[in-house]
């Protein structure tokens, strides 16, 4: 999903990176844990939201040197000047919440089930996969189907 999307399902305020808002987001990682164990999980993913306390500012630096396409900072709480400085070079948009970590995570899974293809990238990046990983023939031999004539050519 989209960074503008996240923003708007979480009624999140924009801090900065407001000009790249258009970033899809393919994975959420929760920084709850200490930076070590956090990096192993950052590692991990990529194209990611990071979801963590607006106080974290050790998870926060590590997240933006990660696959960090979105960084949702929770609890209200004013970030520090040099996440934000980081992030504006990076452009990595920073969303702030009012919400607990778990409330935000929560929200961000169900907006996750609920993703439609309105951007143009997303539909690129679907038809691709279905070029890459989907076999219609193979389909339709399994259900003994065939297609029509005219679409078969």
């Amino acid at each position: 999903m989209s960074v503008q999307e996240l923003a708007q399902q979480l009624d999140a305020q924009v801090l900065c990176g407001a000009r790249h808002l258009d970033i899809m987001v393919e994975s959420l990682t929760v920084g709850a844990m200490n930076v070590s164990a956090a990096m192993k999980y950052f590692d991990r993913s990529r194209n990611m939201a990071v979801v963590t306390g607006g106080d974290r500012t050790d998870i926060q630096l590590t997240a933006l040197e990660k696959s960090t396409h979105c960084l949702i900072l929770t609890g209200q709480i004013t970030p520090d000047p040099m996440i934000l400085s980081r992030a504006e070079d990076l452009e990595v948009p920073v969303l702030s919440v009012d919400l607990d970590t778990l409330t935000t995570v929560e929200i961000i899974d169900r907006t996750f089930g609920q993703v439609r293809l309105h951007e143009a990238s997303k539909f690129k990046c679907v038809t691709q996969l279905m070029a890459d990983h989907f076999n219609l023939g193979r389909l339709l031999d399994i259900l003994e189907l065939k297609l029509p004539l005219a679409q078969s050519n």
